[in-house]
């Protein structure tokens, strides 16, 4: 064995726990969002090596892929319950319009053709949430909206009506709360579209976000929904340590990206749904591509008492 080879081995097992067990911090947060592509190319070089004949290396990178893959191998033997024949199923649907797009027509009929009971709407301004009042309100009575100048303007449409609607600040962005009056019972809502991890900063303040969103979900009893655009994928820590806190449970089975829409090779899954073990999840998708970077998400779920 060379000592490029030898090199190369332990870099790539390195990086690999590395990606596995990053540090506190925003660039090991971004890096490790990317790991599903990354233990793609890990296993793109286990082939090239084999070619070469480099086993070692082959090895290795083997190796690091399967160490990479622990964060989303659950993904590949879980799958949804089929619907109880009499339960009544809801439908909850969660777009980011991205705010300098005009499209609004297009956005508003692919909201539409999810069927959902309920939509959050992120980065509104206020010619998107003129576009949507108009385009929803016929199917979508009940509604509660802030719109911003940036890209944190947020609304929810519902067809049920919305008790104790207000916002709620857990840091300088605003997140929706709700009781939502569903005929089987009443569910407790937050929507929130908390900060991207671009710096130190920005990574701390979404990470108190979330932690506080988890702890207000957590006071909370019966049927629970948190929804939104959280900035980071479902195999980051915070994630892991949000659900914990909040005891709720993540809608996705398998790898389904949200953004970007612009390059698919990139995907990564940062917008969720997330609901209580009282609503059973039965189904999870992405809706058909807008002229928005990210795509709609709908899920639907029945009580289970």
């Amino acid at each position: 064995m060379s000592k490029l080879e030898r090199y190369a081995s332990v870099i790539f097992l390195i990086f690999a726990f590395i990606v596995r067990f990053p540090f506190d911090y925003f660039l090991f947060d971004i890096v490790q969002s990317f790991a599903v592509q990354i233990a793609i190319l890990y296993l793109i070089a286990a082939v090239l090596a084999s070619l070469w004949k480099k086993w070692w290396w082959a090895g290795s990178s083997i190796a690091s892929s399967l160490i990479v893959a622990t964060l989303f191998g659950h993904w590949f033997w879980q799958s949804y319950p089929s619907t109880p024949s009499k339960a009544t199923p809801f439908k909850v649907a969660h777009f980011n319009v991205w705010k300098k797009t005009t499209q609004h027509e297009e956005v508003i009929r692919v909201a539409k053709s999810t069927q959902a009971d309920v939509i959050s709407f992120e980065e509104l301004n206020d010619r998107w949430w003129e576009a949507l009042q108009k385009g929803l309100e016929a199917q979508y009575p009940h509604w509660h909206v802030t719109t911003r100048d940036d890209n944190f303007g947020i609304a929810v449409f519902s067809k049920y009506p919305l008790k104790n609607a207000g916002l709620k600040y857990f840091s300088d962005v605003p997140s929706i709360i709700a009781n939502i009056q569903m005929p089987f019972g009443e569910v407790h809502w937050v929507s929130s579209h908390v900060l991207p991890p671009k710096s130190a900063e920005w990574y701390r303040k979404r990470n108190a976000d979330l932690n506080d969103i988890a702890a207000y979900m957590a006071t909370k009893k019966g049927y629970k929904l948190a929804v939104g655009d959280y900035n980071t994928v479902s195999w980051a820590p915070v994630i892991r340590k949000f659900k914990k806190t909040a005891n709720l449970q993540d809608t996705r089975k398998k790898f389904s990206p949200s953004w970007p829409t612009y390059n698919r090779l990139l995907g990564i899954p940062i917008d969720h749904i997330f609901h209580s073990p009282s609503l059973q999840c039965v189904s999870f998708a992405t809706t058909e591509k807008t002229a928005s970077d990210h795509w709609g998400i709908v899920a639907t779920f029945v009580p289970l008492k």
